[in-house]
């Protein structure tokens, strides 16, 4: 049986802290207006905001978005029992929550997960960033599905949409759905427990997800070192 792709690969992970059964609308005009993955501005990834996973303390990048007038619905979900991790959800100032930044030891955060309104395409963003070493993919729904372009030494994923499972296929115009901006140690965790394929180019979904490529993350069904992931 195929391991399910890493927890935070999740993109819709969002809504837990919202607390809510997500309705599956990926191309959501309500998500966070942001083109900074192709501007560099204020920072360039994986910073966003002046939020760098492995250095900024968790309870800075809470303050940060709190007081940021941009967002609002700022809401920590509960701590599991045992878990040192935090997390937190916030949305813009006129939408739906969007996003989340987490923290595994609940001291600095290891990486933020952004969802985005769909303004940016995939064409650009590969000129900016070029090829993904590693892809993957979740099909939330029978008529959208997206996929997980891995950039490891960025370190970064970025999410780029697919009309469905069946005939879905990725090109220079999918829209580009949102990001994880994430530490080096955060990257190298999702690259040992995750189902992720080896890029070779534009492919349809479906093609990828039955196994028709060589994939990696050996240590998948390590609880040791995965039991958390």
């Amino acid at each position: 049986m195929k391991r399910p792709l890493f927890a935070l690969l999740l993109i819709l992970t969002v809504v837990a802290v919202a607390g809510c059964a997500p309705e599956v609308r990926l191309l959501d005009e309500t998500k966070l207006k942001d083109l900074s993955l192709l501007s560099g501005e204020p920072c360039e990834a994986p910073c966003w905001n002046g939020i760098v996973p492995g250095e900024t303390l968790y309870r800075d990048a809470k303050l940060l978005i709190e007081e940021d007038t941009r967002y609002k619905d700022v809401q920590e979900a509960e701590r599991k029992e045992g878990s040192d991790a935090r997390i937190f959800g916030f949305a813009p100032e006129e939408g739906e929550v969007c996003c989340q930044v987490f923290s595994r030891d609940g001291e600095t955060v290891t990486s933020l997960l952004l969802q985005f309104a769909p303004d940016m395409s995939l064409g650009p963003v590969m000129d900016r960033y070029g090829e993904p070493v590693y892809v993957g993919g979740e099909a939330p729904a029978a008529d959208q599905a997206y996929m997980a372009l891995v950039y490891p030494e960025a370190p970064l994923v970025i999410y780029a949409f697919v009309a469905g499972a069946e005939n879905g296929r990725l090109s220079t115009g999918s829209e580009i759905l949102g990001a994880m901006y994430m530490s080096q140690d955060e990257m190298s965790l999702l690259l040992a427990c995750s189902r992720l394929y080896v890029w070779e180019g534009f492919v349809g979904f479906k093609q990828i997800i039955d196994d028709n490529f060589d994939f990696i993350g050996e240590d998948f069904e390590n609880e040791e070192i995965c039991g958390s992931a």
